[in-house]
């Protein structure tokens, strides 16, 4: 047994960042205003606030702990008024990361995430640890014995880099439209996006104002993505056990995956514009709600070597069109209502407001090229049994999904609309544990019925 340890102080800032709002907001306000008394006034506040939220952290620490007993079992404990112990088992986790983040490092922290079987993402544990601290518990926890570990070089590194772009800009922009809605206190996030001003101000030489911050945006995400694609991909290596899949690199932030191969619920292959061109496809494997943003590693057609070294059961969906008769148009519909009220109002703007066109052309690509999407999706979405696996193909914006399904008992739901009981089709819902979810649209009922009576035999 070890002795009960106490979590890194970086464990408070958790805490700190989520009341910064309660004291800076005031000060910011003050400031803005240019009234230098009230600011002093609201500095010398803010200071002894901040003080007593610092030993509110400090009492948090000192009542919080772990522990690892003899037989390798975590043990969390609190005791502020009333005592807690709850226990973590290696054999209840499907997956592990360790994240060091450069501030992190420089303090000699790291954060370590487990992902309980069957739980969501918000039942997830986060613990900031010592370095040494974290990865002794992921090895007790999750131990990595006589791993074979593969080191992309070359074109494979450097399709990794691209097509690890294309997922993270996603993010980018997820983040970029929170940031739209909700009011934050200034970070080194916030102050990154104003340097689109620059960009637009830059680009509005030539284009109209509208069209130029677009411009910029899109330049501004697609760089951003490619630097931290880049620096996330140094000293990458993916490495696998006879029980065990993970993967470790990064430059500036560092991080490591564990992933019990057991409790992989899906493999998914992404095949985007840009992997077409490349001829090189990114492959994803999701256990519990554990899903990371970044490859397991990207294979080249023809060159299968790899891919069947680390996921010898995979099964790609067959290389066939979808039974298009009579399937609904519900593909269409998400990018294609946009698309024709996009491209009504570019054509207005050419004899209304001319200025306004070179805008409008953006948005109106963008839906274009996401209704080209859902034709792939209506002509390629479907599901196929092989080799005993249940795999699917499914269209998710510019992505078509080739998703090889590995947990055995998967939750199914058929769901059908009137006209599409009518026409013998369905929607197809598979249910994994940590509340993922994957979903074929408009597929002929004795294709779901095929799946249920396959994975009722398993």
């Amino acid at each position: 047994m070890t002795r009960e340890k106490h979590f890194h102080p970086f464990a408070a800032l958790r805490f700190l960042r989520k009341t910064l709002a309660v004291y800076l907001i005031p000060l910011v306000n003050v400031l803005l205003e240019r009234n230098w008394a009230a600011f002093w006034l609201a500095l010398r506040q803010d200071t002894v606030l901040f003080g007593l939220l610092c030993g509110i952290s400090w009492v948090l620490l000192q009542c919080s702990s772990w522990q690892l007993d003899e037989a390798g079992v975590l043990h969390l404990r609190w005791k502020l008024l009333f005592h807690t112990d709850t226990l973590v088992r290696g054999e209840a986790l499907a997956a592990l990361t360790i994240e060091r983040p450069l501030l992190y490092r420089l303090a000699g922290a790291s954060r370590v995430t487990l992902y309980p079987i069957g739980q969501a993402e918000g039942r997830t544990l986060r613990l900031c640890l010592r370095r040494a601290d974290a990865e002794f518990l992921a090895d007790c926890l999750l131990p990595v014995d006589a791993p074979t570990t593969h080191h992309p070089a070359g074109s494979e590194r450097a399709a990794l880099v691209l097509l690890g772009a294309n997922g993270l800009s996603t993010f980018a922009v997820a983040a970029l439209a929170i940031r739209q809605t909700r009011q934050l206190p200034l970070d080194g996030e916030t102050l990154a996006f104003a340097q689109l001003g620059r960009l637009a101000a830059l680009a509005a030489r030539w284009l109209p104002a509208g069209a130029a911050w677009l411009l910029s945006l899109a330049v501004f995400l697609l760089g951003g993505s490619l630097v931290r694609s880049f620096a996330q991909t140094v000293h990458y290596e993916v490495w696998h056990t006879a029980a065990q899949l993970g993967s470790r690199g990064g430059w500036i932030d560092r991080f490591e995956y564990r992933v019990k191969i057991a409790q992989i619920s899906y493999a998914d292959v992404r095949v985007s514009p840009a992997a077409r061109l490349l001829r090189q496809w990114p492959v994803f494997v999701t256990a519990g709600c554990c899903s990371p943003e970044l490859p397991l590693f990207v294979y080249r057609s023809g060159g299968e070597a790899l891919f069947r070294e680390l996921l010898p059961e995979f099964q790609m969906p067959p290389d066939l069109e979808a039974d298009t008769q009579k399937r609904s148009l519900i593909f269409f519909a998400p990018a294609g209502v946009p698309f024709g009220l996009c491209l009504l109002l570019t054509l207005v703007s050419c004899t209304v407001l001319p200025a306004l066109t070179v805008t409008l052309l953006f948005p109106t690509a963008f839906f274009f090229v996401m209704l080209l999407g859902g034709l792939l999706g209506y002509r390629h979405e479907g599901v196929w049994l092989r080799g005993g696996r249940v795999t699917l193909r499914r269209q998710e914006g510019i992505y078509l999904h080739c998703i090889c399904v590995f947990h055995p008992a998967p939750c199914l739901r058929a769901l059908q609309s009137p006209w599409a009981a009518k026409v013998d089709r369905t929607n197809l819902t598979l249910a994994f544990p940590g509340k993922a979810k994957v979903k074929v649209r408009s597929i002929p009922v004795r294709d779901a019925e095929k799946v249920f009576r396959a994975l009722e035999r398993n």
